[in-house]
């Protein structure tokens, strides 16, 4: 779990869910379907009692009431962990001192108080950006909160691509080289690209290997991303706090993923 502050909206796993509900909300689906297929995956990783799941609710119960759909369910269990300190127990064991606590504990109660008042409409739903589709070689950088990163699209394998980031950069990396030559992070899946805003291309090159049986997955029309929560979804490129399923290169360039030779062979994990 990451977080920053005391806030409700300062935590990796309140801002992971809360962007993943609003896009579903955007792409029409119910507010009762999202919120049931965003606890089932997040389930599969966390028991309910788990700490990490305190923000997954709360996340869940903002969204729900900006759409005018909140659900007994979600209420109740927010309610039992406000009321029962259990998110402040949590954060203790994350070191936060009692002046961080009181804080804390303020915060969750003007929260749940703000849960008690209805809104008076619905968010309206918003278009979904519309995706770039980017060619297998394509060289380009994006922009994360304040860092900048780096990218190729190694291969494209049943409309999933095969992503090599950079660690993050203090400039924007504009040439060639500057993207090649920047250092590697991971190279991992994505079934969702940036949006066209954000995508800033720099050159397409001539990959000829295929990559399809690296870098963690092999891909066919059956397998999706099921092994780390959002990344890649726009949100969240270069978001991602929990790597334990992506390969790390520390001691590689983006241009040392060009040789397919330079990934690994298929990783398979079971749920």
């Amino acid at each position: 779990m990451g977080c920053w502050g005391m806030g409700l909206t300062q935590s990796d796993e309140f801002c992971e869910v809360y962007d993943q509900f609003m896009e579903a909300y955007n792409e029409g689906k119910e507010v009762s379907d999202i919120t049931a297929a965003i606890l089932e995956q997040y389930h599969e990783e966390f028991n309910d009692s788990d700490g990490a799941m305190h923000d997954v609710y709360f996340a869940l119960a903002k969204a729900e009431w900006i759409c005018c759909a909140q659900s007994e369910m979600i209420l109740s269990k927010v309610k039992y962990i406000i009321e029962n300190d259990l998110n402040i127990d949590f954060y203790r064991e994350l070191m936060a001192n009692e002046s961080d606590l009181k804080l804390r504990r303020k915060n969750l109660q003007i929260f749940w108080d703000k849960l008690q008042t209805p809104r008076k409409s619905a968010k309206k739903r918003v278009s979904p950006p519309k995706r770039t589709v980017l060619d297998k070689g394509t060289l380009f950088w994006y922009k994360k909160r304040s860092n900048y990163f780096a990218a190729i699209v190694l291969d494209i394998v049943n409309r999933s691509f095969l992503v090599a980031l950079s660690e993050p950069l203090n400039v924007a990396p504009k040439t060639t080289d500057s993207v090649l030559n920047a250092r590697a992070r991971t190279a991992s899946w994505f079934d969702l690209l940036l949006s066209e805003k954000q995508i800033h291309i720099v050159n397409i090159i001539d990959i000829k290997e295929s990559y399809n049986g690296r870098a963690g997955i092999y891909f066919n029309a059956d397998i999706g991303i099921y092994y780390c929560g959002n990344c890649g979804s726009n949100q969240q490129w270069g978001g991602c706090n929990d790597h334990n399923n992506h390969w790390i290169f520390p001691n590689m360039t983006l241009r040392d993923m060009l040789s397919a030779e330079n990934l690994p062979v298929t990783l398979y994990r079971g749920n």
